[in-house]
């Protein structure tokens, strides 16, 4: 050891030499590490790594003795320089080696080798284990400061974290891991609930720390935990009552009873003491408590006289810093001798503390306490009690010796005995036993325990479909078995799709319509009704009302058009349907079956004999061959749709004969003859020819030619009129006559047979004849034109050299001789007053002559009558009187105002205007619909005088004014009232209506105000009536729906319109409300025109010019507007005459010659322009006077033969000369 010592001596001295040569020696570090735990001989490293590349070393000398660290732990081999463990190391015990090694050359080199750490210590606790106290009040969240556990591992295998492994089942802990500075981390315990020693007193478990190895390696730590006890809990007594006898002889401080209470808290706070409640219970101190056992002693003398029976309250406290405390009732009765009898008193255990128990009381309900007392209660220190009467349904228990309680054993049920009489008896055990006895009565009181029982559960009835809104249909009944159950209930419906159908009165269980029924929408309506009870809480139960709405026939078939049209051609095969209608009702099959007719428009089928209708399938068709020529061009069917019931709809079908062109034009009359002047200039229209072509449209289309003759060059014929014109002068033409053949050809190429045959007479004169210079005047005159006022001018252009005088005359259209025309000058004035309404235009027509020829020139003039305002406003009626009811809503129509103009356009156009204007009232300026603005209610006004104003608005404008009172029946205020939806209902109705006829339904409405802050409506059973202002009206009115009908048949042209009063009752009241009505009853065309005489008779002188003028027809209609708008229509001879269709006035139109035809029969039609029209024909008979127009005629000598006689007449100053061509 010596030796060892001695060199490790040397060794370090040359070391230290080499390093403190001034820095010769070159010294170089060299850095090492290795793992603890590594098993020996483990290779740590080369110390020759330290030293630089090239070096070469033959031995290293190392600085430390071979007692060191170094040594100890490692193996240095001074050769090669391999530096190997000699033991396990640990990191724990030495982490870091540092030495010097040495070459023989001299170098140095510092060696540290570095021992890295291993997870080979597992973390450990201070303590194995903790005991805490913890104060069961401690709130959640406490948390409990632990020392930490340490592990020798450092960084990731140190402690990393805590958990609770065993023992913490409920969850009651936590732990987490607290930061302690340094390195080291410690932990809290944390309480999550509250902890409950008197529960669980005691908790153990364990905490691990774990640190970061793979696999971590773990240290426990068992925690206790003691719960320590709060004042917590309240004593608690062994029973709720204690009761003790007592006899009144007892001497002080005997011992009565003993209470006893627990209290689970330890130590004081588990303590308990008890004391007598004084300020409640015997506060003159007759007992006394043994504050510590609880034992009651007597503490002054007793008197069962003056009090026998004592009820104690006791109450037993804790120790603790806050006491507990909790009481109980202790009963001590005191017994005395047998020299008087038991007394009895009763209290009944309610509010009103009556002799009374509900039936809904359950067995074992109390109903009253019942205390016997006896002064002297004998040996056996008690009283016998028992009860007599009560059916079963009471009984007596014993709460003690002195207390009862009449208590309920059985169902009570105050529907089957609501009174019952008890007997209370009490017989003392004395000798001779003593008894007492109290008789009374117990009011058994109602509950809600019988809900409303309905004495159907199902009502069903049969409802026609057209009962009104507000019709009463039948009543539901429940009883209810409860006190005053049947007046209490209230019946309702449940919401249902149908509610808004039916509305019940809440009260009676009566069910009324709140709208109208349709079997069409639902065959069937089924609710439910709840009939409840007032109870609380309210009982109810349901019955089901099933309503089958029953078919009426309240669907009249309706077409799918109400107007067809249809073309059919003449001469379609007889059978041909040509059109099918179809009208649908929607009523069932009973009422919905439909039927087809052709109609008169009145109460009757049709026979047309054109025209056939299947009833069943509405196929119109063809009954009879039709010729569109004989005037069957249009037919107008009314075709009617009836159920079985007779409700109906009509349609219209217009039928158009279609023209096929089955006829050739014909001329009529075939032979026509006219003079002409020889001076006529070229383009004179000398007259018209006239074919007629049986055919319409194109193929009766007329076109006339000139056919090729001699002279025809000389005229020229218009190819739509016919009319003849000249059209080169005649001056050169020696003959005394002209024959011209026309031609007519119509527009399906077909062509007269026989053309017309004319001769134009050439009437030789020194002075060519007049002319007007226009065939058309147009004028216009005021209606309020003087007499004498100029209308206008004709004039007639004669020639320049002409001594004739022409002279003018108006031939037609003036029937009431309103103009006259100066025969000189030809200026047209007024003869009498014109009247615009009265006829508002003329058509004149003007001729003239010149000289003593008969030659004529005419002319067409028309005359318009032009409108001014001569005629104000008019009302029926100057003044009117309306009354309505306080209640009145605002917006509702009270009156219409209508006045009447007779100008037309602006002049008689009306405005309406209220004078003094008013915020209640206003009128429609247009339609006179007086309407309420404001709340009569808020107006203490009950009359109201108005006037109301028609201005036209002419200038200057015209009016007239009604005076109209307005009274207010305030009784609407206080009382019950009706009101109609309206004041005034105004329908209009056609004349042909049929008897029966639906028109209108009024309806009024019950409003109850009894000063509430709005009116409701009453369900009110409401009759209606009607009250005739004058005459009695053809209407009724159904007293319970307020429809009205038509009760007889109506006629425009006898009363065109109605107005009266209907009236509305309330059943069981005298309340009343009335509405006017007013009906206009429409015009239809159901009279036809009637001529004013069956025949016509007039007379002409024939003539070679037309004569004009000849006479008129005169035919009236009923009807008005276009239904009494008459046309008058010429049937036949349309050659010679042509008729005015507005005035009726026939004109000649072609020269008449009697010994052609010395009379002619027309057939005149008069038609109105109603649909369908009606027409009448008449016969106008023409007698043609003669004149001396024809020479003498030789009847013996031959054809061939011409002698020329000239004759000369001498009359004074002229003479003629005639040529006769025999």
């Amino acid at each position: 050891m010596k030796m060892e010592f001695y060199v490790r001596i040397v060794l370090q001295f040359l070391l230290f030499t080499l390093l403190c040569e001034d820095g010769c020696a070159q010294v170089f570090n060299l850095s090492l590490s290795v793992e603890e735990g590594l098993p020996a001989k483990t290779i740590v490293g080369d110390l020759s790594v330290g030293l630089p590349a090239q070096t070469q070393s033959s031995g290293f000398f190392i600085s430390e003795s071979r007692d060191s660290d170094v040594f100890r732990d490692f193996e240095i081999d001074g050769d090669t320089g391999i530096i190997s463990t000699a033991v396990v190391l640990d990191r724990e015990r030495t982490d870091k080696y540092e030495f010097a090694a040495a070459t023989l050359t001299g170098e140095v080199i510092k060696v540290s080798i570095e021992v890295k750490d291993v997870n080979d210590h597992s973390p450990v606790f201070p303590v194995k284990t903790i005991h805490l106290n913890v104060s069961e009040l401690s709130p959640p969240g406490t948390r409990f400061e632990l020392e930490g556990a340490q592990d020798q591992d450092k960084g990731d295998y140190g402690t990393q974290g805590y958990r609770i492994t065993d023992g913490d089942t409920r969850k009651r802990f936590k732990v987490e891991i607290r930061s302690s500075g340094g390195g080291t981390f410690n932990l809290d315990l944390i309480l999550l609930v509250r902890l409950d020693r008197e529960t669980t007193d005691f908790y153990s478990f364990t905490i691990e720390a774990f640190d970061g190895g793979v696999p971590p390696k773990t240290g426990q730590m068992q925690v206790h935990i003691t719960v320590l006890d709060e004042n917590d809990n309240q004593p608690v007594f062994n029973q709720s009552e204690y009761h003790a006898v007592l006899l009144e002889s007892a001497p002080l401080m005997t011992p009565v009873c003993q209470v006893f209470a627990t209290d689970p808290d330890l130590g004081s706070n588990g303590r308990v003491t008890y004391e007598i409640n004084r300020r409640q219970s015997d506060p003159n101190e007759f007992f006394i408590i043994d504050s510590s056992s609880g034992i009651i002693r007597v503490n002054k003398l007793l008197d069962y006289e003056n009090q026998s029976f004592f009820e104690l309250i006791v109450t037993a406290w804790d120790s603790g810093i806050q006491p507990e405390s909790s009481s109980t009732f202790v009963s001590i009765k005191v017994l005395d001798v047998n020299d008087n009898h038991p007394n009895i008193s009763i209290l009944f255990l309610n509010e009103a503390g009556a002799p009374k128990v509900s039936e809904g009381a359950k067995p074992g309900d109390y109903v009253a306490r019942i205390a016997v007392s006896d002064p002297d209660l004998g040996d056996n220190k008690k009283i016998d009690v028992f009860l007599q009467g009560e059916d079963g349904m009471f009984s007596l228990k014993s709460t003690d010796d002195f207390l009862y309680v009449l208590f309920v054993v059985g169902p009570l049920d105050r529907e089957i005995k609501d009174l019952y009489e008890l007997t209370v008896t009490a017989t003392d055990f004395g000798s001779p036993p003593l008894s007492s006895e109290i008789t009374f009565q117990v009011q058994i009181t109602d509950v809600n325990d019988n809900p409303p029982v309905f004495d159907q559960n199902n009502y069903e009835e049969s409802i026609p479909e057209d009962v009104r809104e507000g019709t009463a249909l039948f009543r539901v009944k429940a009883m209810d078995r409860d006190l005053g159950g049947d007046s209490g209930i209230i019946y309702s419906i449940v919401q249902t799709e149908q509610e808004h159908l039916f509305n019940i009165d809440p009260t009676s269980g009566l069910i009324i319509t709140a709208a109208g029924l349709d079997h069409e929408r639902e065959t069937e309506l089924r609710f439910l009704v709840v009939a409840s009870d007032g109870g609380s809480p309210s009982l109810s139960s349901t019955a089901t009302v099933t309503i089958h709405v029953v078919d009426v026939n309240d669907n009249k078939p309706i077409f799918q058009q109400q107007f067809y049209n249809v073309t059919v051609k003449e001469h379609t095969a007889v059978g041909t349907c040509i059109l099918q209608v179809t009208a649908i009702d929607a009523d069932d099959a009973e009422f919905g079956s439909v039927r087809y007719s052709i109609y008169d428009g009145f109460s009757s089928k049709d026979d047309n004999p054109f025209f056939h209708i299947n009833s069943v399938t509405g196929e119109i068709c063809v009954s009879q061959d039709i010729d569109h020529e004989a005037g069957h061009v249009t037919f107008d069917l009314l075709i009617k749709a009836e159920d079985q019931d007779g409700l109906g709809s009509q349609t219209f079908v217009h039928i158009d004969v279609e023209d096929v062109n089955d006829n050739a034009p014909v001329f009529s009359p075939e032979k026509y003859v006219t003079s002409v002047s020889i001076h006529a200039q070229p383009g004179t229209e000398l007259f018209s020819i006239f074919a007629s072509d049986r055919d319409s449209g194109n193929n009766g289309k007329i076109t006339y030619e000139l056919l090729p003759g001699d002279s025809a060059s000389l005229f020229t014929v218009d190819k739509s009129t016919g009319s003849v014109y000249l059209r080169s002068t005649l001056s050169l033409l020696r003959s005394s006559s002209v024959k011209l053949s026309v031609s007519a050809q119509d527009g399906g190429g077909m062509t007269a047979v026989h053309p017309a045959n004319i001769t134009v007479n050439i009437l030789q004169s020194d002075q060519p004849p007049a002319f007007f210079q226009k065939a058309h005047y147009t004028f216009s005159i005021s209606e309020d034109a003087p007499v004498g006022s100029t209308v206008g001018l004709v004039q007639a252009v004669t020639p320049a050299n002409s001594v004739e005088v022409v002279s003018y005359i108006i031939s037609s259209g003036d029937l009431q001789g309103l103009f006259s025309v100066d025969a000189q000058t030809g200026i047209i004035t007024t003869a009498r007053p014109l009247d615009h309404e009265s006829l508002s235009y003329v058509i004149l027509t003007v001729q003239f002559h010149t000289g003593t020829h008969p030659i004529y020139s005419s002319a067409q003039v028309n005359v318009s009558i032009i409108d001014v305002n001569d005629n104000p406003p008019v009302f029926p009626k100057t003044a009117e009187h309306i009354t309505i009811s306080h209640n009145t809503p605002p917006g509702t129509a009270l009156f219409i105002a209508h006045a009447h103009d007779s100008d037309s356009g602006l002049n008689g156009r009306i405005h309406y205007m209220l004078r003094p204007e008013s915020h209640l009232f206003i009128i429609h300026p247009h339609l006179g619909t007086l309407m309420l603005n404001g709340n009569l209610s808020r107006d203490s006004s009950q009359r109201y005088e108005l006037s109301v104003i028609a201005e036209d608005e002419g200038h200057p404008s015209l009016n007239s004014t009604l005076g109209l009172v307005i009274e207010i029946d305030s009784l609407g205020s206080v009382e019950d009232t009706l009101a109609f939806e309206t004041l005034v209902y105004q329908v209009e109705i056609g004349e042909g209506a049929p008897k029966d006829t639906r028109m209108i339904q009024v309806r009024a409405h019950g409003t109850r105000s009894q000063h509430e802050a709005s009116p409701r409506t009453v369900p009110t059973v409401i009759t209606y009536s009607l009250k005739p202002l004058s005459g009695v009206p053809p209407f009724r009115i159904h007293p319970e729906t307020g429809w009205m009908f038509v009760s007889h048949s109506l006629d425009y042209e006898t009363e065109p319109m109605y107005r009266f009063c209907v009236c509305a009752k309330a059943q069981n009241s005298k309340t009343e409300a009335t509405a006017t009505v007013v009906i206009m009853v429409q015009d239809e065309n159901d009279n036809k025109p009637v001529f004013s005489r069956d025949m016509y008779f007039f007379s002409v002188q024939e003539g070679p010019s037309p004569r004009g003028l000849i006479g008129t027809v005169k035919a009236t209609d009923r009807d008005s507007l276009n239904n009494g708008v008459l046309s008058y229509i010429l049937l036949s001879d349309g050659k010679y005459f042509r008729i005015n269709t507005r005035t009726g006035e026939i004109i000649n139109l072609v020269a008449l010659d009697r010994e052609e035809q010395a009379q002619h029969v027309l057939r005149v039609m008069v038609t109105d322009q109603g649909r369908p029209r009606l027409n009448t024909t008449t016969i106008v008979r023409i007698l043609v006077t003669d004149i001396n127009d024809n020479p003498p005629q030789f009847t013996h000598l031959p054809v061939t033969k011409e002698i020329n006689v000239q004759v000369i007449i001498l009359f004074s100053r002229f003479f003629f000369f005639l040529h006769f061509i025999i």
